[in-house]
């Protein structure tokens, strides 16, 4: 089922244009690849909301900062419980360390999260240990 008319179009450049012009926002999804779309998606995701983005995170200084979970890592068993989670924003990601945990309900790859804490760099990663947390819906 088509809703529009058919166009045909003698050159590439032609196509492009009716794409434009049928859906916004196409050509540039068709464009782009796909760690450019998802970074544009995650900064629209997160515009509005109170926090810094972790590119602009200052070190030792107290930040909040949030974004997607994209993983979760939790310690072996028989060692000291521990849950690394991973997130990002669309400008960068950032490592959660919470000590004395291996699970935290809601906090599950996708789900938006906002962190308050001090952070540091570790290995050329910024991390957060133990952070105040609030999941977004």
């Amino acid at each position: 089922m088509n809703s529009g008319p058919t166009v045909v179009a003698k050159d590439p450049s032609d196509t492009l244009h009716v794409v434009s012009r049928a859906e916004p926002g196409l050509q540039e999804r068709l464009a782009g690849s796909v760690a450019e779309l998802d970074a544009r998606r995650l900064q629209r995701r997160f515009n509005g909301v109170e926090m810094s983005s972790i590119s602009e995170v200052v070190e030792r200084c107290p930040v909040r900062f949030g974004g997607e979970v994209r993983s979760q890592h939790r310690s072996s068993p028989g060692s000291q419980p521990m849950l690394r989670v991973t997130v990002n924003d669309g400008t960068g990601s950032a490592v959660a360390v919470f000590t004395g945990r291996s699970r935290i309900l809601g906090l599950d790859a996708g789900r938006a999260v906002v962190f308050e804490g001090v952070a540091h760099r570790e290995r050329g990663q910024l991390v957060v240990v133990n952070p105040a947390y609030t999941v977004l819906p």
